[in-house]
């Protein structure tokens, strides 16, 4: 999609949004935008390659840190540090919609959200950690209206195995492989995810995007991703009218 085209889009959006860009005539809470995924896909950069788009077209951009940087748990106990960055980002993005700031930014993106801590409970039940009612419960729980009506879409960036270790390699000076980065766990992050996926009725579901980024440049990546965003946000506002 050409670049000017996404332009466009988006200054179009921001014009429905707050169109006297005063953030007096918006909604009650910014778009919000939570990237989620496996290993090596791409979420980080496409992170910022996002948030630099949408400050270039004016708008205001939260990109709240990824909730792993911010708990400090010198001892990773799973699965209540998982809980732990998911409830983070589940307070933050309450800030951002129902909290003072609320009117302060048009957009902010997530890397990882509720998304990524619910596919994370086919591990923790695989391996024992919890039992199949104790995901029911947890899954549930992260997948509340009242939390997920705070999102408006989360794309799940996804590579192959091959694609993922590959790339973790190609800036490493060990090859050995590492207790994620192995292609049976990679494997199963996969089939994690794409089970979620089929959870929650995978291209049935409007604000939900799966993206394969294993053959593609980072532009491309990009381009696709935020067409995607730009497409929920273009429904959002259509709803509110």
């Amino acid at each position: 999609m050409a670049r000017s085209t996404l332009e466009n889009r988006a200054k179009k959006l921001l014009t429905d949004f707050d169109s006297a860009c005063e953030r007096k005539t918006l909604e009650n809470r910014p778009f919000i935008i939570e990237l989620f995924g496996t290993p090596k896909a791409g979420k980080t950069t496409i992170k910022e390659m996002l948030k630099h788009f949408f400050k270039r077209q004016g708008w205001s951009v939260s990109t709240p840190t990824e909730g792993a940087e911010i708990v400090e748990w010198t001892k990773r106990r799973e699965p209540d540090y998982n809980f732990q960055t998911g409830e983070y980002a589940l307070t933050r993005a309450r800030e951002l919609c129902y909290g003072p700031l609320h009117k302060t930014f048009h957009v902010a993106i997530f890397d990882r959200a509720i998304l990524d801590v619910v596919t994370r409970m086919d591990y923790y039940q695989e391996k024992g950690v919890i039992s199949p009612a104790e995901r029911k419960t947890f899954v549930d729980y992260y997948l509340a209206p009242h939390n997920r009506t705070m999102f408006d879409c989360h794309i799940c960036m996804v590579s192959t195995p091959e694609v993922a270790i590959e790339r973790e390699l190609a800036r490493a000076l060990t090859k050995k492989h590492g207790e994620t980065m192995n292609l049976k766990v990679l494997t199963d992050l996969l089939q994690s995810h794409q089970n979620i996926w089929d959870l929650l009725g995978g291209t049935k579901l409007m604000n939900i995007g799966w993206h394969d980024s294993s053959l593609e440049t980072e532009e491309q990546t990009a381009k696709a991703v935020l067409d995607l965003v730009l497409k929920s946000f273009e429904r959002r506002i259509k709803l509110s009218k």
